[in-house]
């Protein structure tokens, strides 16, 4: 079974069975009362509000993953009110050479969340926009919720949806095109309003202004939404809470240390460490040179390499940079995706596991003296969180 849970007080919740369809439904004052739950969840899936998350379409002419994850920030920058180191963004849904859908959520927002629920002891499986789980009714153009008295969300498609307050609706109504939509007002003084404004396809549709209700009218809402967190929260790829699982792992290697065997655990993590910082060097040396044969000199071929280039203290910037890479990112559970390396600066694309491996990265590559780093964007693709992180040699000229 699956809890959705608001991400903020009061958090309302709904329990979902095996098909998905609610079961049970109610509201905790305080985060520390999902601790006191039922057991039989499997997962527990987090509903941000409305009003924190934004959606947008883009078009990015290209056809590759990773050229459109590391364009889309730049895409999108001109349209959000924030800087775009700043935001979180989350691929919905994605035509190669096409439309982009996309959802954009603060960073410290995000990480607000997943924080709560961890000081409650619960770990959040996914998070989810609230507006996803809307519903349009199948006669209608758009749906018109009244969350409260100065804050309304119309949605029109799946991927469009947006959060206004009363003035900024007004504008949004005052557009004839959209007085001609065929929609459903769950407000009825709200929908008589409109009515008598130009709306001549308004009607009330009693669907309630929060995601419970939705779900208990239109279940199948659910399985089309997808988390903030991992860019989907089908149950196949939802995993069960392991936090027991967690402690009975610890358990055994405390065992294993009273046993006597820390010298060989310690040398078999020496030569994990290597192994991972040799397969990292490799990834960088192949993303970095493509087409050329990897001789397991990487240090050796990547000076010979660049010094065919026209700027040869160029070389040993890179080399250096790309030391100092390489042997942090595997250490934070880390993957490199691309490498970038131009006007002395290299700029790395990774997927990491959760926020605080992205941080983790940035914080150790800044903790060298001469080393300036900065995390430029994050997203989510395959259940795993990528980041963009731009990284100098400070005097470098």
């Amino acid at each position: 079974m699956k809890l959705l849970v608001s991400t903020v007080a009061p958090y309302a919740w709904v329990k979902l069975d095996k098909h998905d369809r609610p079961v049970d439904k109610g509201q905790f004052i305080e985060a520390a009362f999902l601790n006191t739950y039922p057991k039989q969840i499997h997962s527990v899936i987090g509903v941000a509000p409305s009003d924190s998350t934004t959606f947008h379409q883009v078009e990015v002419p290209t056809k590759n993953r990773s050229n459109m994850l590391a364009a889309l920030p730049y895409s999108l920058e001109d349209r959000l009110s924030e800087d775009i180191e700043h935001l979180h963004f989350t691929v919905m849904d994605w035509t190669p050479g096409g439309a982009v859908q996309v959802a954009v959520i603060a960073r410290q927002t995000l990480s607000d969340y997943v924080q709560v629920f961890e000081d409650a002891g619960v770990t959040l499986d996914a998070i989810v926009p609230e507006h996803a789980l809307l519903p349009i009714h199948p006669d209608c153009d758009a749906t018109i919720i009244k969350q409260a008295e100065d804050q309304l969300v119309v949605k029109r498609e799946k991927y469009s949806s947006f959060t206004l307050d009363q003035d900024a609706f007004d504008d949004w109504w005052a557009v004839e095109e959209n007085r001609g939509l065929r929609i459903g007002v769950n407000d009825q003084p709200l929908a008589l309003e409109l009515k008598s404004q130009g709306g001549e396809f308004v009607s009330h549709w009693a669907i309630g202004d929060d995601f419970r209700s939705w779900l208990e009218q239109v279940p199948e809402q659910f399985k089309g939404a997808s988390s903030l967190l991992h860019g989907t929260c089908q149950p196949e790829h939802l995993k069960p809470n392991n936090r027991l699982l967690n402690m009975g792992a610890g358990l055994a290697l405390a065992a294993l240390l009273v046993l006597g065997v820390s010298n060989w655990l310690e040398a078999n993590k020496l030569q994990i460490q290597f192994d991972t910082n040799q397969q990292a060097i490799r990834g960088m040396f192949e993303k970095a040179f493509p087409g050329e044969e990897y001789l397991d000199r990487p240090r050796r071929q990547i000076a010979s390499l660049l010094s065919i280039s026209e700027d040869q203290p160029a070389s040993e910037l890179f080399q250096y940079l790309l030391g100092i890479g390489a042997s942090v990112i595997p250490q934070n559970g880390a993957e490199l995706e691309e490498l970038n390396y131009r006007d002395q600066q290299m700029q790395i694309g990774v997927s990491a596991p959760n926020f605080a491996s992205l941080d983790n990265i940035t914080a150790q590559l800044n903790a060298h003296e001469d080393i300036q780093a900065a995390l430029i964007s994050s997203g989510t693709r395959d259940q795993r969180i990528t980041g963009q992180i731009k990284m100098a040699r400070v005097g470098a000229n």
